[in-house]
């Protein structure tokens, strides 16, 4: 079985870093400030930390943002955090080098200048140059990106989306709305959109604060128009069909499921997100769709009984002061995809630390398509004897080390328990805790 492991960064926003401080007990301020921050914990700087550690430890196949590396569009602080997170991910020596670095544009990395400017795609050439000259993966502007992972062998399909190419263009809002912008500058107060819904009827919402101003945020945030394009749609449908495409993981910024939290915004969701949804799980294989943009972190499957082998699996990282994701791809060697684990590393504001949290896993291929390998079945036909002669089909790690009679990693074994799973022979519980603390049980014949 092979393994493709990525890390999942959600949205930056780098002119908005700031130190994220623990809880402290300042009420005497007597005491001099550099005496308080030496006792503060900074999240951020714990979970880059963190992230820098398990680039140099576990050694991922791939680091993969998702996109708002910029607020409001501010140019100046792109480059910046190109360099930043360059230097972050590539400072271990030559063994991290060539470690693909993944992008795509998110609403904030807009500037309203050059939408005006410069059209509907050329407005990113600036962050894809960037990207292009610091050596990371191709930066999608009007057509998918595909690549695989790793290159040499060609196991994991990956298909980065523009999902930003109508954020700044004034042509997609209502014609009001698109009047009164041309009208006000980018530091203008929010536009109002008309007089408030009093009747009981509309969304809930959370309660005006009269005591804070508006700001750049809520004005540019309006400007959000979401979708993904014809020509992209096209471009992603036609790569999903290619002969051994078995499973495709596609990253974009925007969410493609409605998020919990109500985003009081003329666009709050993308535009054809329905339609996107239908022509993935049309394609009758797993996808996986990566993302960030609502700076929280639900995972959910989406399937259609009439696409049986069809799942569309959401997965999307939290802002990066939060934390991120760390997701294992289990692949056959045919292609096909097992599972997914997804380790969530979290940040505690208490105390300013990053901790793992519990694992998840999803499993995603149909028991019809497991293959076993030779050494598969013969841990099977070990197993099946093992628990005849003990009377109990319930078998513990420690004894499974025992059983499988050989010098292989732990990783082999638990490959080979991971297929039997994904065959329904075997189940296992306590998928989402290491394997030292799985409980195996044997089907019967």
């Amino acid at each position: 079985m092979q393994r493709v492991r990525i890390l999942q960064i959600g949205d930056v926003h780098y002119p908005d870093w700031h130190s994220s401080a623990s809880d402290i007990d300042a009420k005497d301020s007597k005491f001099a400030p550099k005496i308080t921050q030496k006792l503060r914990a900074s999240s951020l700087r714990a979970v880059l930390t963190k992230l820098r550690r398990l680039i140099t430890t576990k050694r991922p196949d791939a680091v993969a943002f998702m996109g708002d590396f910029t607020s409001r569009g501010d140019k100046e602080y792109i480059a910046s955090a190109f360099q930043h997170l360059t230097l972050l991910c590539r400072a271990q020596g030559s063994k991290s080098a060539f470690l693909p670095l993944i992008f795509v544009p998110g609403n904030h990395d807009v500037n309203r200048d050059d939408a005006r400017d410069l059209g509907p795609t050329e407005k990113f050439s600036e962050m894809a140059g960037l990207a292009a000259g610091l050596g990371w993966e191709t930066v999608p502007v009007d057509q998918p990106v595909h690549f695989r992972l790793p290159a040499k062998s060609g196991s994991a399909n990956l298909i980065l989306v523009n999902t930003a190419i109508g954020s700044w263009e004034l042509q997609n809002l209502p014609a009001f709305l698109r009047d009164r912008l041309k009208e006000l500058n980018t530091g203008a107060e929010p536009v109002d959109l008309g007089t408030s819904d009093t009747s009981g009827h509309s969304p809930a919402t959370p309660p005006n604060d009269p005591t804070k101003d508006a700001s750049d945020d809520e004005y540019y945030g309006q400007l959000d128009t979401p979708y993904i394009s014809r020509e992209m749609l096209a471009g992603l449908q036609e790569l999903l069909q290619q002969v051994g495409m078995r499973f495709s993981i596609v990253i974009g910024h925007h969410n493609l499921l409605p998020q919990k939290i109500p985003r009081i915004t003329p666009y709050a969701e993308m535009l054809n997100s329905g339609f996107v949804r239908t022509q993935l799980l049309q394609s009758d294989k797993s996808i996986v769709y990566l993302h960030g943009h609502i700076h929280s972190d639900p995972v959910e499957i989406v399937s259609d009984p009439r696409s049986p082998n069809g799942k569309l699996i959401c997965i999307s990282a939290p802002e990066i002061q939060a934390g991120f994701n760390e997701l294992v791809f289990f692949m056959t060697d045919q292609g096909e995809l097992v599972g997914i684990r997804l380790i969530p590393y979290r940040t505690n504001v208490a105390d300013g630390l990053v901790t793992e949290g519990e694992h998840c896993f999803i499993s995603t291929i149909a028991s019809g398509k497991a293959f076993l390998s030779g050494e598969t079945f013969d841990l099977l036909g070990r197993l099946r004897d093992h628990v005849k002669k003990r009377g109990s089909a319930l078998l513990f790690w420690d004894e499974l080390v025992e059983i499988a009679l050989t010098a292989a990693p732990d990783q082999d074994l638990e490959d080979s328990l991971l297929m039997l799973q994904a065959a329904r022979i075997i189940e296992i519980d306590g998928l989402t805790k290491p394997n030292s603390e799985w409980r195996i049980k044997v089907r019967e014949e």
